[in-house]
């Protein structure tokens, strides 16, 4: 019986390749032994058997003859600290599932696991408590009405410390010269003397926009100078706002506060962006879905899972997009609440296998320690 295999997605790795066969050789003799060697994108995980070692350094390994034909390659892996991955030139294979195979190159990962993984965890480790992006999101809450609302309404309260501030929309039809080219630098503005131009040389956290020289390049740096002046304005900070998705930065509005009297504040900037924060947050909250459903944990470290899906909604998020949070629970053990990032999905047959690493979790140092003390108590039975 044949069972598909489709490969979703996968983050690139960054890799140490061999190819001279002394130094294959020398690590397929100090570090590759029978345990723990899988033929990848395998949908049964087949694990190989080597057989034998000749003088030449040729392999003999068991495998199945439906995954192994003379004069193809294959390509088997096996996860240490550090995944390695071994690609294998088949010479002939016969009808008993024994391979001889020369081995071609040996490529090892550069980032390491934080600690060796324990498999064989299905029935004792469940992953629940899904918490997710929709798929589908109501784009309405961002760009329409109701999220122009929502920035005013968040704008109140930077209004009690900046009363002179204003959001700009970008659908609006006039915008300054100063408002338009913050919309297409996408960086922030912050002028503390408008006569001179004169702007913080640097900004924790903020990369300024050179006002100065962006109008001397575009020659209307004179002009503008005019304006400032004809219109008494003292001070002035822009700052573009955007809502981030998975397709990229999305302007939404744009902060304006000028003052005629004294320099601005440069806190305007870091209310701005806790406006924006605040507001992303909202919006991710609204176009969230909860679904609590067990799903296996197949294996697991220290430093991630792979989780056995089975739920449509779940892989539909996943693929939209990577990050997740969901309670990780042991057989008799409290759940432990960890958020994920998706570093790879596969699909055998009808389930798909997600590789996740831990990213975050609402009690760090607590949940990391009891993760610790649940897998040695699993990895010592």
């Amino acid at each position: 019986m044949e069972i598909e295999y489709t490969n979703f997605l996968q983050s690139p790795r960054v890799w140490d390749t061999i190819r001279d066969p002394e130094k294959v050789g020398y690590i397929l003799k100090e570090y590759v032994h029978n345990n723990g060697l899988f033929l990848k994108e395998n949908p049964l995980k087949q694990e190989l058997q080597i057989l034998q070692v000749s003088p030449e350094g040729k392999l003999l390994l068991r495998i199945d003859p439906d995954f192994a034909h003379t004069n193809s390659e294959i390509t088997v892996y096996k996860t240490l600290s550090k995944h390695m991955e071994i690609g294998f030139q088949i010479e002939s294979v016969n009808n008993d599932g024994v391979a001889v195979c020369k081995p071609e190159f040996i490529r090892i990962a550069k980032d390491g696991r934080v600690t060796s993984r324990i498999d064989g965890l299905a029935g004792k480790v469940v992953a629940h408590r899904f918490h997710m992006v929709k798929k589908d999101q109501d784009a309405t809450k961002v760009f329409g009405t109701s999220g122009q609302i929502l920035l005013t309404d968040l704008h109140k309260n930077l209004l009690a410390e900046f009363p002179s501030s204003k959001l700009l929309f970008p659908s609006q039809k006039e915008l300054s010269p100063e408002q338009e080219i913050a919309k297409r630098t996408g960086k922030p503005i912050l002028i503390t003397d408008a006569v001179s131009l004169s702007q913080p040389a640097s900004l924790d956290g903020f990369e300024l926009l050179n006002l100065k020289s962006e109008w001397e390049e575009e020659m209307i740096l004179e002009d503008r100078l005019n304006a400032y002046r004809l219109g008494k304005i003292k001070s002035f900070a822009v700052f573009p706002i955007y809502y981030t998705d998975p397709s990229g930065k999305n302007l939404v509005a744009i902060g304006y506060t000028e003052s005629k009297e004294e320099s601005i504040d440069p806190r305007v900037l870091i209310r701005y962006k806790e406006l924006e924060e605040t507001f992303n947050k909202r919006i991710d909250d609204s176009n969230t879905l909860d679904i609590d459903i067990r799903q296996n944990i197949l294996n697991a470290s220290e430093g991630g899972i792979l989780l056995e899906v089975t739920e449509p909604q779940l892989i539909e998020s996943f693929l939209h997009k990577p990050f997740f949070t969901a309670d990780l629970t042991f057989k008799m053990q409290a759940p432990l609440r960890f958020a994920f990032k998706i570093r790879h999905i596969s699909k055998v047959g009808e389930i798909y296998l997600v590789g996740a690493e831990i990213v975050g979790s609402n009690d760090a140092k607590a949940n990391m320690t009891l993760l610790k003390k649940n897998l040695s108590f699993i990895k010592s039975l």
